[in-house]
């Protein structure tokens, strides 16, 4: 997989996040030369049948009316019915299953990592789409075999209404001002609001990564929960309560001890915390996704064996480590929801776990004879963020 995107002339990396980034539309002919698609679409199918595997079909004249969703897992004897054109087959987290996908992530490397959601991998008969639609995060749709036609709207207050009645979120009016043929190897960005209509010329198959977007009613709803479950026992109380003139009113400093014990109880909390629920929820896979433990688990004197024996770690798939800097004497790593305090002595391991997806016994040996850094590592292969190579 190549390991850099191939921007033209006069633009790189730092360029394109200054002046294209979260701003506006931008196509990339040949950004992955000599890029080989990996996968056949058989075995994407074959993905699709699985039940950890996240899938959707959409059929523009589908049995039960345009647009029709059908979702995944599907029986193999499924897509033998399809008909001849105007369908797609979408499978999310493709990434999370086949590390040969996942690799072209390194590609993306000019993004953190917090922000970098799926590889989902669609395959289209001719004429497939999902239709003119809207995403609200960022998407950068990468041609992998075969030719795809992209048109968008970069108008400025394009109609974002969609056609009511459907289990898709199509838009009902689409007028594109922009209009090309992508070949493999050639990538569209988009950043998030853009109207786009993707349209399959022959068989296609076009890998789209896709960007995490957290959105601020979900993060304050997590926030208030998390600080809601950490307050201690108890009701409201009113020890000095007085008679009033009229029953039914309800004073004015109820409302200000209230709301005053409520802003207490949500900004009360110290950088600190709210840097290790945060860094909790961002790194939290999607429930399908989530690891099994090593049963039973290694004992540390039988992890370092097993490390020395193999060689190597390789990170799971379904794995999900970020960190920070903590403000004090400890920084923090984030492990599929999970927050581990490690001393600030631990920050060039920190930075080697989550850098790499897989390590080397080089690369880990010193940290295998010290106790702290020791312990943190079986404790994720015990989690199952890691395993020996077969």
């Amino acid at each position: 997989m190549p390991d850099a995107l191939h921007f033209p002339a006069g633009l790189d990396s730092t360029r394109f996040l200054a002046e294209y980034w979260q701003r506006r539309p931008l196509l990339l002919r040949g950004a992955l030369p000599g890029f080989r698609c990996p996968l056949p679409a058989d075995e994407l199918a074959g993905l699709a049948c699985e039940a950890q595997v996240e899938s959707r079909l959409v059929l523009e004249n589908g049995a039960t009316g345009p647009w029709e969703l059908r979702q995944g897992p599907f029986d193999e004897d499924a897509f033998a019915t399809l008909p001849e054109d105007r369908w797609t087959l979408l499978v999310q987290d493709v990434d999370k299953h086949l590390p040969e996908v996942a690799d072209l992530l390194g590609a993306f490397a000019f993004i953190p990592d917090w922000r970098l959601e799926d590889i989902m991998i669609s395959y289209a008969a001719d004429q497939g789409s999902v239709g003119p639609h809207v995403d609200q995060y960022d998407v950068f749709l990468i041609q992998a075999e075969g030719r795809r036609r992209w048109r968008i709207d970069t108008g400025q207050s394009p109609d974002l209404s969609c056609i009511p009645g459907l289990d898709l979120s199509i838009l009902e009016h689409f007028t594109p001002t922009d209009d090309w043929v992508l070949e493999p190897g050639d990538i569209l960005y988009l950043p998030p609001g853009v109207p786009h209509w993707g349209t399959a010329e022959g068989e296609c198959m076009t890998w789209s990564v896709g960007l995490r977007a957290p959105a601020w009613r979900d993060l304050a709803a997590d926030w208030c929960e998390h600080q809601a479950a950490a307050l201690p026992p108890g009701r409201y109380r009113d020890p000095n309560l007085s008679p009033q003139t009229h029953p039914g009113e309800v004073p004015a400093e109820v409302f200000a001890e209230i709301r005053t014990s409520l802003e207490q109880a949500l900004t009360g909390a110290g950088p600190d915390a709210f840097a290790a629920w945060l860094g909790g929820y961002l790194s939290t896979p999607k429930e399908h996704l989530r690891l099994d433990p090593e049963d039973p688990p290694l004992t540390q004197a039988q992890f370092r064996r097993g490390c020395e024996a193999a060689g190597e770690l390789l990170r799971h798939g379904w794995s999900r480590l970020l960190f920070c800097r903590g403000a004090g004497d400890s920084d923090l790593l984030f492990a599929n929801g999970e927050v581990h305090r490690l001393p600030k002595t631990q920050a060039r391991l920190l930075e080697l776990i989550t850098d790499a997806r897989d390590l080397t016994l080089d690369q880990i040996a010193p940290w295998l004879r010290e106790p702290g850094p020791l312990d943190l590592l079986c404790r994720l292969y015990n989690a199952g963020h890691y395993v020996f190579p077969d």
